[in-house]
């Protein structure tokens, strides 16, 4: 009775998202490469004492209680949208002409942040890792403060990262000062 699609997004929407446990399988096949080329591979020895295969293998976060929470609270859900295949770019899956302006974002992973030593760059970790939000929910403004009360309630972190604007589809990111194409482009 209540489908949520991505038909409803409108301007003005906020973009709302709850951190992510890691890497969720985003962009796996680049971290095995990455490793594989390590003269420990996975057993290399991470900052926080966790070795490289470790943290690849952190278990994904279920948003299952979330979802319910705001559900049964009855908040209108334009779109939701987990934050996997595409990077931070997945933000734009949406055909229609908007903007996603991102503002805030989430503390990166250290995993994420090991890749970029290892000499990834910033545009392909933005466009293939989740960088450290798991799960994206859109909601109307007058929506946010009950949304991130649901949150609460749930026991699950939610933060305001961006808002839709009018515009050529493309997420603008700007913790970074980047402009993301949508996913395929």
């Amino acid at each position: 009775t209540r489908l949520i699609t991505n038909k409803n997004i409108q301007v003005g929407d906020r973009i709302l998202g709850t951190p992510s446990s890691g890497i969720h399988a985003n962009g796996i096949s680049l971290v095995i490469k990455r490793a594989l080329s390590l003269p420990e591979q996975f057993l290399t020895k991470l900052p926080n004492g966790n070795t490289l295969g470790e943290e690849a293998l952190i278990p994904t976060c279920s948003y299952v209680r979330l979802i319910g929470a705001l559900l049964n609270a009855e908040i209108p859900l334009p779109a939701l949208l987990p934050a996997t295949g595409g990077g931070v770019a997945k933000i734009a899956f949406d055909k229609r002409p908007f903007t996603y302006r991102v503002h805030t974002w989430a503390t990166v992973p250290l995993l994420f942040q090991f890749l970029r030593e290892l000499g990834v760059s910033l545009y392909d970790c933005l466009t293939t890792f989740n960088w450290g939000i798991g799960y994206y929910i859109f909601v109307p403004p007058y929506e946010v403060e009950r949304t991130m009360q649901a949150a609460e309630k749930a026991g699950c972190d939610l933060m305001e990262i961006g808002r839709v604007e009018d515009g050529r589809r493309k997420v603008v990111f700007e913790p970074e000062n980047i402009v993301l194409p949508p996913p395929g482009e």
